[in-house]
């Protein structure tokens, strides 16, 4: 019984033994690391991250409609199709705005065959007008010789006063017939000018009319404007559609190669971020792969979520995307608002902070550690900057 008693209580020492060693060895693994680094000089770099999206550049996605009414009697692309830019995409029912277009060219020959008429008709006429002006004016002159010698004849008493006023009498018929001749000239010219001015007028208004039809038949085709990919279909083959103030969509189209990132700069962080910028991100679609990007703008206008304040601010994609991006995707953004040359730099893992709240390191002396109280600065890759506490080539224990 005594012998059984004893070995139970050798049990027991052994237990607490062992607890108490082990939790020694524990407190002796949180107090002094075993992975140590040296302390640096180095670049630390001022980030500011941010959540965003990939979005299209203004113009890169369009909505392609119609701006005719009418049935959709051929679609020619589905979702997920690559367009070029002037591909015919769909086809509107056209025969109205055809025979439109017949209609208006036929007047529109008929004016120009008018107009080519009065341009042959009038000269002719004119040019007769002037002929019979000139016989008169001839016939004019003669009638003037033949007064004047009669004129001389009476002076010297060879013929009758009634000879010389009979011919003064021709005189006056044909300067009456002068001028009447003179004057349906001058009538025809100007109803010549009047007449082609007015059918040129037809013509310009026909030819109008033409133009105009001509271009409703082709809004009958529609073609895509940009090169890119279909990226929603809203209107079927078969169905009717009605153009107003807004014009039905067919399709959507995106360049997948005109894409920028919208991330969203909380307020305490705008006042580092300017153009010019570099920055980096990442998408979980390719979480390994880092895009390079540069600040493009910051949008004026401020956008709230749940009661905090952010700014809409736009980056340039710099490395090469295609295959890769697509519209919406999250982006998580580091941008670099500034950098430190020569900085004291230690790991970010060696930083702890004790009950007091201040921020300590472990500082190896020899075999021994020593705890000293720091103060740090930036914090950046993994490395975080020290103002005071440290020198340069200290070793500190890495946790």
């Amino acid at each position: 019984m005594l012998l059984r008693q004893s070995t139970r209580l050798i049990f027991i020492f052994l237990m607490v033994f062992l607890i108490l060693s082990c939790t020694k060895d524990k407190k002796k693994e949180e107090i002094y690391p075993k992975k140590t680094e040296r302390v640096e000089r180095g670049t630390i770099y001022l980030e500011v991250t941010a959540t965003g999206a990939i979005k299209p550049q203004v113009g890169a996605s369009v909505k392609v409609g119609a701006r005719v009414s009418g049935r959709v009697e051929r679609l020619l692309v589905r979702q997920g199709d690559y367009v070029r830019a002037g591909q015919l995409i769909a086809i509107i029912e056209h025969e109205d705005l055809k025979k439109q277009v017949e209609r208006y060219e036929f007047e529109y020959k008929q004016a120009l065959s008018q107009l080519e008429k009065i341009r042959k008709v009038y000269p002719e006429n004119i040019k007769a007008k002037k002929n019979s002006v000139l016989a008169l004016e001839a016939e004019l002159a003669q009638i003037e010789r033949e007064l004047k010698r009669l004129e001389k004849l009476y002076r010297e008493g060879l013929i009758s006063k009634t000879d010389l006023e009979r011919m003064e009498r021709d005189r006056e018929v044909k300067l009456h017939q002068l001028e009447s001749a003179k004057a349906e000239l001058k009538a025809l010219m100007d109803e010549f000018e009047k007449e082609q001015e007015r059918v040129k007028a037809q013509v310009e208004a026909a030819k109008r009319q033409v133009e105009e039809a001509r271009v409703k038949l082709k809004y009958a085709f529609v073609y895509s404007p940009i090169n890119g990919y279909v990226s929603e279909v809203t209107t079927q083959q078969g169905e009717t559609v009605v153009a107003g103030l807004n014009a039905p969509t067919f399709i959507t189209v995106i360049d997948l190669s005109r894409l920028e990132v919208h991330c969203y700069v909380d307020e305490t962080d705008i006042g580092k971020i300017k153009p010019g910028l570099e920055a980096t991100f990442k998408v979980d679609s390719f979480p390994d792969k880092i895009f390079k990007a540069r600040v493009r703008t910051i949008y004026p206008g401020a956008i709230i979520k749940n009661n905090v304040v952010f700014y809409d601010t736009v980056l340039d994609i710099l490395t090469p995307y295609e295959n890769y991006l697509r519209p919406e995707m999250t982006a998580q953004v580091t941008i670099i608002a500034d950098k430190k040359e020569n900085a004291l730099l230690v790991p970010s893992a060696s930083i702890k902070i004790d009950k007091e709240g201040k921020q300590y390191v472990m500082v190896k002396k020899g075999d021994k550690w020593e705890k000293r109280i720091v103060k740090v600065g930036w914090e950046s890759r993994g490395k975080t900057e020290i103002l005071e506490g440290l020198k340069e080539g200290e070793v500190v224990g890495v946790w």
